[in-house]
């Protein structure tokens, strides 16, 4: 079975990925999809895409061992939850990969990119804020890019509400880091009058990055530019 458990770093949240080999069909044949199911499926129309969230689907319900009868549905924001309200839920897929977290406890969110060969460095600077493009233009570490992305993309399902702009609203806390195989960095989301602060874990593999939090804070734990 191509499901891989991850040990999380956060003790309530279970975490797991989905290694994207098989076909359509095997997904349809072990998900039992509903109704609402069916139809949000079926306004996809790339394979691809069709695989990436089938994967992502059946990834949940391996993590969850669910063999009952619930709903993975989307609120009026597109965020993701299920229709028993067991679990708070995120997901999240890049071409060879599908991740879910769940946890009983708070919010999660999670995000998975893929280490893409044609990722051109020059787009950093439509996604980082002045903070961060400054760090990563010092040896332009395409490692922290896709951390930065990635983290970013995070806290963005952390919020769960259309409006923000990863540039603008989303920030990481980069200056002075020291990126390692695997950690944390600090970041927060400051949307109007909204502004919350998180610790997002990272793991890096031979292939793509992996980063998920969960919760948030009011006020910031660490320094910085945050």
């Amino acid at each position: 079975m191509p499901f891989i458990p991850i040990k999380s770093n956060i003790s309530d949240m279970q975490l797991g990925l989905w290694h994207i080999t098989e076909t359509e069909e095997y997904y349809l044949q072990r998900l039992n999809l509903y109704e609402n199911e069916q139809q949000r499926l079926a306004k996809i129309i790339h394979p691809q895409k069709r695989l990436e969230w089938l994967s992502s689907r059946l990834c949940l319900k391996t993590l969850l061992n669910i063999r009952r009868k619930v709903e993975s549905l989307n609120n009026a924001q597109g965020k993701p939850y299920l229709s028993d309200n067991s679990h708070y839920i995120s997901y999240s897929h890049s071409t060879q990969y599908a991740a879910a977290v769940a946890s009983k406890n708070g919010d999660v969110a999670v995000d998975i990119e893929m280490f893409k060969k044609n990722r051109s460095p020059e787009i950093a600077k439509m996604f980082m804020d002045k903070y961060e493009l400054a760090t990563f233009e010092k040896d332009k570490n395409m490692l922290l890019f896709f951390l930065i992305w990635s983290a970013k993309e995070t806290l963005f399902k952390a919020y769960g509400k259309r409006g923000v702009y990863l540039k603008e609203n989303i920030h990481i806390n980069v200056e002075n880091f020291d990126l390692k195989q695997n950690g944390k960095v600090a970041g927060y989301v400051q949307y109007e009058n909204y502004e919350r602060y998180y610790e997002i874990v990272y793991e890096i593999f031979s292939d793509f990055i992996l980063t998920y939090t969960f919760g948030g804070m009011q006020q910031p734990q660490v320094g910085g530019n945050c």
